[in-house]
């Protein structure tokens, strides 16, 4: 079984997801794309299937086919395909149309056959427990009795837009049905857009940069997807690898042509320093980037390298792992270098950094302690 289960992003919050669904993916057999959940009257599924290209854009397939009903949908024969991605819309239209013609258990079938399924929303949320955890939500106009979904994580129901609600109102009213309905049912996973469940047989991951949040007997528990681990010698090339691709247009820039073997033998002296004070950047289970940084003699901290890796940059990662470090060191002067070709020291002056000093190529940073009384 393996299944993708997407907070009801689009573009760049799938971006994650269908970079996944490329790597596991039969390019030899269409996808099958689901729009059912949609109001066709409000959302034609045609525009619906101009969206869904736009997304699978960098995955190649020989085609795409779209059941413009759920009778259609029925007479398929999902193992002809490479993956179904079922879209948003309205989560119990969504769920009768698949009970009423007999596609819940062609689905459950498909899934044990190792079929692939992406969900987006109310395609996400069928795959829980119950979906009356999104009532608050979506309305049930269709009148479904049985609002039992897939249940693909032992007895968690899920929700879907979770923190990218429009205004902060709508924001409460769905954190408070959450916690009641938590109080009184099953534990509900909220996804925000940007996140998805990745479920590979028994094991499961969250893919995305931004924390989610489980609702357990009234209350509410914030998981974040990005951690730091200890970096270990089998990181070596790894890191060698994502140092490369943020600093070598710099390096170039002050020395001239990257030359493997002298940065090499900088990489070993480098790691060799710092590998006590250094981590691996974690996306779920997936390496996404390296950080490292350390107490100095004089008693400040240093931040040493924060590095991304292509996929995940612009997602304000970095940025976040530098507030957290800043944070854990409040009480200490925090100090800060990088190459004077990189923009980053604005972000560094917004964060309260000042000017350090430089050196030819870089220039330095500090942001004092302000617990520190000023004479």
């Amino acid at each position: 079984m393996k299944l993708l289960l997407n907070g009801g992003g689009s573009t760049q919050e799938l971006k994650s997801t269908m970079n996944k669904l490329n790597e596991i993916i039969d390019h030899s057999k269409p996808i099958l794309y689901v729009p059912l959940a949609m109001n066709e009257l409000e959302n034609p599924y045609d525009s619906c299937y101009e969206w869904f290209l736009n997304q699978i854009e960098n995955i190649e397939v020989p085609s795409v086919d779209m059941p413009k009903t759920f009778e259609e949908f029925a007479s398929k024969n999902f193992d002809d395909y490479s993956a179904i991605f079922i879209g948003g819309g309205n989560t119990f239209k969504l769920l009768k149309g698949i009970k009423d013609n007999n596609i819940f258990n062609k689905i459950i079938k498909y899934l044990k056959s190792n079929g692939i399924i992406i969900g987006c929303s109310a395609g996400t949320i069928i795959f829980g427990y119950d979906i009356n955890s999104c009532l608050v939500m979506d309305k049930n106009n269709v009148n479904l009795i049985d609002t039992k979904g897939f249940n693909v994580l032992d007895g968690k129901s899920l929700f879907a837009h979770y923190t990218n609600s429009k205004t902060e109102e709508i924001h409460n009213e769905y954190t408070d049905y959450l916690k009641e309905y938590s109080k009184r049912n099953e534990e509900v996973i909220a996804l925000p857009e940007e996140d998805t469940i990745y479920i590979n047989d028994s094991n499961i991951e969250v893919i995305g940069h931004r924390p989610y949040y489980e609702f357990k007997n009234g209350g509410i528990n914030m998981i974040e997807t990005i951690n730091l681990v200890p970096y270990t010698d089998k990181d070596y090339e790894f890191v060698y690898e994502v140092k490369k691709n943020a600093y070598k247009k710099y390096v170039e820039e002050c020395w001239g042509i990257w030359d493997e073997e002298t940065q090499r033998t900088y990489f070993e002296k480098f790691i060799e320093a710092v590998k006590d004070n250094a981590f691996i950047i974690m996306n779920g289970n997936s390496k996404i980037g390296f950080y490292n940084g350390e107490i100095l003699e004089n008693g400040n901290y240093e931040v040493g390298n924060i590095c991304i890796i292509p996929e995940y940059q612009g997602k304000g990662i970095g940025t976040k792992i530098l507030k957290d470090k800043l944070n854990e060191n409040k009480d200490r002067s925090i100090e800060i270098q990088y190459f004077k070709k990189n923009p980053v020291g604005a972000l560094y002056e917004r964060l309260g950094f000042v000017p350090n000093g430089e050196t030819e190529f870089h220039y330095q940073m500090i942001k004092s302690n302000q617990s520190v009384k000023k004479m």
